[in-house]
Order: C-alpha cells, then sequence, then structure tokens
C-alpha cells in the first residue's frame, strides 16, 4: 500500500514540477544494485535522495537521514514514505547499525550520506564519517559511490556520475576505518572532476593516495590543453 502510495505521490509531484528533475547519467549507466548494497554519496541537495530515487526506484532503498526531520510534520511525513532510516547524533546509535546491516545483510539496499549535513556550497567535500564503513564491513555489502550535482533550474539536466562498485575485498584492504572511508571518498573526488563541477578541497586532496593524486592532475591537465 506503501508503495503504491509513493508512487502516486511522486508521479503528481513530477507531473507539477518535471522541468526543475531532469537529470543525465554518466559513467556505470548500466549498473542496477541488487541487493546488500551501500550506496554512498555526496551532499548537496535535499533532493539528493530523491535522484537517488529517480535512478533506482524500482527497488526498494532506505535512506539514512538524521533523526530531526521527525520534528516537521511535512519532513516527517516524507521520511515515513520513502522508508529513512533515522540517525541521532547525541546517542551512540547502537540499534541503527544493527538495522543497517541487518537490512543489507537481507539483500537490501541502504543509501547514506556520510558529509552528515548539506554542502550548500556545491563545491568540495567535508570529511566523510567513518562509520558507513562499519556498516559495510559488517553486513559484507558492496559500496556504489554516486556523485551528484544538482542543478536548481527548470530545464536543466543534474549530473549523477554512477562509480565502480567497491567489493568488500576493495574498501576491506584499509584496516583504519578513516582510510577506508577516505578511499571511498576519493572516488567520488574524481567523479566530480570528471563532471567538470567541483574540485576536491587542497587539504583533503593531501590525505589521498598519490597515485589518485597524480591521476587527478593528469585529468585536468588534459582539460586544460583542450
Amino acid at each position: 500500500m506503501k508503495k503504491l502510495f509513493r508512487g502516486l505521490v511522486v508521479g503528481l509531484f513530477l507531473l507539477f514540477a518535471w522541468p526543475f528533475f531532469l537529470y543525465k547519467r554518466y559513467g556505470n549507466r548500466a549498473y542496477r544494485p541488487d541487493g546488500n548494497t551501500l550506496i554512498v554519496s555526496n551532499h548537496y541537495s535535499t533532493l539528493d535522495a530523491f535522484f537517488i530515487y529517480l535512478l533506482y526506484g524500482r527497488r526498494r532503498i532506505y535512506f539514512v537521514t538524521i533523526i530531526n526531520v521527525k520534528e516537521k510534520c511535512l519532513s516527517r511525513f516524507v521520511t515515513w514514505l520513502f522508508d529513512c532510516l533515522y540517525l541521532d547524533y547525541e546517542k551512540t546509535n547502537f540499534n541503527f547499525f544493527k538495522q543497517c546491516a541487518s537490512i543489507l545483510k537481507e539483500g537490501g539496499i541502504v543509501c547514506i550520506y556520510p558529509e552528515g549535513e548539506i554542502n550548500l556550497l556545491k563545491f568540495g567535500f567535508f570529511e566523510f564519517k567513518r562509520s558507513f564503513i562499519f556498516i559495510a564491513k559488517r553486513a559484507g555489502a558492496k559500496i556504489l559511490p554516486v556523485f551528484i550535482y544538482p542543478d536548481y533550474m527548470p530545464f536543466r539536466r543534474t549530473k549523477l556520475y554512477i562509480g565502480d562498485v567497491l567489493l568488500p575485498e576493495d574498501y576491506g584492504k584499509y584496516e583504519d576505518l578513516g582510510e577506508a572511508a577516505t578511499f571511498v571518498q576519493s572516488k567520488i573526488m574524481e567523479y566530480s572532476l570528471l563532471v567538470g563541477k567541483t574540485k576536491p578541497p587542497l587539504e583533503v586532496t593531501a590525505m589521498l593516495p598519490p597515485e589518485l593524486t597524480e591521476s587527478m592532475g593528469e585529468k585536468n591537465d588534459k582539460k586544460a590543453e583542450r
């Protein structure tokens, strides 16, 4: 019943506001999450989750959000409608981690924004919090990194770069959760450069593995030559 109601609400929403929700896909466009997948994205707007839904809405996706959204009736309704999982920064969130891992182990899909807040500047990235790596390791989940650059103007296309799937052995080679989180973040930074919409701040670039920093530099040089 909720699925039908959600489809109706989304359909009516797009009917009246469709010029604002055009988007273009880049990268791994043919990929569709097949379960036990953690979608990880940057966070430039409140509509980031909606664009993920437009990409993969045929599968049930659980979106992670902060518990404060329950304070307002409209946001509480929207998060209920889209199967959100609630994170409380003032608590240890053991139940939240167990819930996420359980959903993933049962073949579910969870979407999370590790920056923890919206970057309204639409430029660069805040440091990724490492908790999503803990969840992925506990569930043995695949990670799908996605870069989203939302465009608020009508008839302008939001850009979505769908990255290559990271298997547990890809991010699991980093024993430190912080290093693993930086590795995933570096992938999304690289995708942001490929669509030419933003660039990583210098302090974060310095944390990246040398091979990734060099590859980013080479891509920028090629763009400059063009």
